[in-house]
């Protein structure tokens, strides 16, 4: 977590929005009544995070535990029927960046 109380909160908010708006989508998608409205609240959901990603690389600048929250997510992506695509391209950047550093990287599995 950073050091900087204002920063510190805004990885907090994330986490939250990951773990309340996001894996509660997820969720939907998988067990709810109507998964095709699900994906459709989850790409509404990712078009915030899209908005967020103006100012760097990262959610808070730099590499956090706000980001490292969505990595999970990431990885599942396909067994949602979800893809990241053109219309989001800082997420897709972004999501790409996160599954492709070296301690992420030693963490998936390989088929």
């Amino acid at each position: 977590m950073p050091a900087d109380l204002h920063t510190r909160a805004r990885t907090r908010i994330w986490i939250d929005f990951c773990n309340t708006r996001i894996h509660g989508t997820t969720h939907e998608i998988n067990r709810g009544k109507d998964p095709e409205s699900a994906k459709a609240k989850l790409k509404q959901h990712f078009v915030t995070v899209e908005a967020a990603l103006t100012g760097g690389d990262f959610l808070i600048g730099n590499y956090s535990l706000a980001d490292v929250t969505f990595i999970p997510i990431f990885t599942r992506l396909s067994r949602y029927g979800f893809s990241l695509d053109d219309d989001l391209p800082r997420v897709k950047s972004w999501s790409e960046r996160c599954l492709n550093r070296p301690a992420v990287q030693t963490t998936l599995i390989r088929p």
